[in-house]
């Protein structure tokens, strides 16, 4: 415990067969871990598959996961899950769980890690899977006026981060192509994103056009994006 994180030790050898012989020094390095489990959680849209993860650090040999949900039932068996052990290397294992039809609300999972070096048994870890609507519905409209179309998002913890389409696949940017983008803050849950499409860009369209909205969770930022597209009629 009194030793630095990383500490250096010393082996000097001398002959006993000839003994003004010059000796060898060798050094090695310990180094002194710490166990540590990082959970990995999301935030998705509703009902999507998602996979949680934790990271187990500071280990010198493979640990044994379990995964429970909120009520601390075990998930191993159940098809809903599916769970990897993962490997163990360089001092660290990662374990997931797929959620494989998502969830309808905010839902805490937990890993539970079993180790034998650092006398840990079913220490559990919270994982938090939250997810979040979208709403995004198709649209008739003239070509007189500019039109609005709007991606409505709720149940969000932090402001999502919203890329919108062109039907061709390509990323739209507001000011260009006669679109306007308006991004508002998430509030108390809702978040709105809405394109607006001058009268030039519409009359350029064709008769059926179909626009993307993806949402990419600004409070888990390395989740998976939700995909949403809607049909436009002129």
């Amino acid at each position: 415990s009194a030793l630095s994180t990383t500490s250096t030790f010393t082996c000097v050898v001398t002959s006993g067969e000839y003994t003004d012989s010059d000796a060898s020094t060798n050094t090695m390095t310990l180094t002194k871990l710490t166990f540590n489990v990082e959970e990995k959680s999301k935030e998705v849209e509703e009902n999507t598959s998602a996979v949680l993860s934790c990271v187990i650090t500071g280990i010198t040999e493979a640990v044994t996961t379990t995964w429970t949900d909120s009520s601390d039932a075990d998930l191993a068996g159940n098809s809903d899950y599916s769970i990897d052990q993962g490997n163990y290397g360089s001092n660290s294992q990662t374990t997931t769980l797929t959620v494989t039809n998502g969830v309808s609300s905010d839902t805490t999972f937990s890993c539970k890690v079993t180790s034998t070096e650092w006398s840990k048994t079913d220490e559990a870890t919270a994982v938090a899977l939250n997810v979040y609507g979208v709403t995004f519905e198709d649209k008739s409209v003239s070509t007189v006026n500019d039109q609005t179309i709007t991606c409505a998002m709720t149940g969000l913890s932090l402001t999502a981060t919203v890329e919108w389409k062109n039907p061709d696949g390509s990323t739209i940017t507001s000011g260009s192509d006669d679109y306007t983008i308006t991004d508002e803050a998430a509030s108390g849950g809702v978040q709105n994103s809405i394109l607006t499409i001058g009268t030039s860009r519409l009359s350029a369209l064709s008769t059926t056009s179909t626009f993307t909205c993806v949402v990419t969770s600004g409070e888990y930022t390395d989740s998976d994006a939700s995909t949403n597209t809607m049909t436009l009629t002129k």
